[in-house]
């Protein structure tokens, strides 16, 4: 693992040493060292490593955000949602320091049915040809104290095949995330895991990356944070402007996390109008990719704060609109769809059909 904050003590210490050297004469003011560190993509950068005593569980919320650490829900109003936090940070054992490619894969807006984009209750499932999962929405309609501010997500990475017998020439796509935005406007913030399945002339594949995304950028896969199908994931996506994101994952697998904050792409401002947690079926090449047939997919602890701290979850009453999503494929026919499992809890079911 790669220590960049122990590295850098041990240059500090250097430069103690040298500036003793020099004439009492001379002054140096200390310029305040700043905990991110660049990564190989403009704009995007990861943290520092914290002090060996530091703990995430009992810091307080500056010393968080400081190190990258995603804030924390409130015990009281989520207590799922809390215990599911306080086990990613205790399983914040080991930094990734990932090395980012930029792809053609797009994760955007909810591709929604005329008939049902207006859906306002969780009795009334929206139809989308992209997005599979559940929305929640408030009355936001610039960025302010009621706009969202962060969401949380626990799922499994689901193993990706292609449709049953089929055998598609090529690659099939989906991805799990949770973001912010998208739902009624033209921006998302987001971050997940892709799982695609390959198939030529009998030889098959297959192909995991987690990733991030500003949308109307595209995917960023994130290298050096391996995950495989079966994996349980904890993530965390969050802004602290309309133009500052972050992402936070941890792999329970491997004890691993990755932190990274990026930048909104220009002249694309966060609303907060909505928060969602999402199977999708991607753009590839300007047209929506073939859905791998991931079978079901699990979510639970899911739970969306505004800036008040007023807590909104899937198929929970409150003050946010909670709506299913189903997903179509080209000919008209559900391909994904979610149930609701408890609290804060549901599964993408893939109906075996995608084509």
């Amino acid at each position: 693992m790669l220590s960049i904050g122990k590295d850098l003590g041990k240059i500090s210490a250097g430069l103690v040493i040298l500036t003793g050297c020099f004439s009492s004469t001379l002054s140096f003011a200390a310029a305040p060292v700043s905990r991110e560190v660049p990564l190989n993509l403009p704009g995007a950068r990861t943290y520092m490593d914290p002090p060996a005593a530091f703990n995430p569980l009992t810091a307080a919320d500056e010393d968080l955000a400081l190190y990258g650490f995603p804030p924390r829900p409130d015990a009281q109003k989520s207590p799922e949602t809390f215990k599911s936090w306080q086990k990613a940070m205790a399983a914040s054992q080991k930094h990734a320091i990932p090395t980012l490619e930029q792809t053609g894969i797009f994760h955007g807006p909810a591709k929604n049915t005329a008939s049902l984009t207006n859906a306002t209750s969780a009795a009334n499932t929206s139809s989308s040809y992209n997005w599979s999962g559940y929305v929640v929405t408030n009355k936001a309609t610039t960025y302010g104290s009621s706009s969202y501010y962060f969401l949380v997500s626990d799922y499994v990475v689901p193993l990706a095949e292609q449709a049953f017998g089929a055998c598609t020439g090529g690659w099939d796509y989906s991805s799990t995330w949770a973001g912010l935005d998208g739902w009624s406007n033209g921006d998302v913030l987001q971050a997940g895991t892709e799982s695609d399945a390959y198939c030529f002339a009998g030889i098959r594949a297959s192909y995991y990356s987690a990733w991030y995304e500003w949308y109307p950028y595209g995917e960023v896969r994130i290298g050096g944070f391996p995950i495989a199908a079966g994996d349980d994931l904890f993530v965390e996506v969050w802004s602290t402007s309309s133009t500052a994101g972050h992402a936070y994952i941890v792999n329970y697998n491997t004890n691993t996390y990755v932190n990274i904050a990026f930048s909104a792409p220009p002249g694309t401002h966060l609303v907060g109008n909505s928060a969602e947690w999402v199977v999708e079926r991607p753009s590839v090449g300007g047209s929506l990719a073939t859905l791998t047939n991931y079978i079901s997919d699990p979510l639970w602890a899911a739970d969306a704060y505004d800036f008040s701290y007023h807590a909104s979850a899937p198929g929970a009453p409150g003050t946010s609109t909670s709506i299913p999503i189903q997903m179509l494929d080209n000919n008209g026919g559900v391909i994904s769809y979610p149930t609701l499992i408890g609290p804060a809890a549901f599964v993408a079911n893939d109906t075996g059909s995608a084509r």
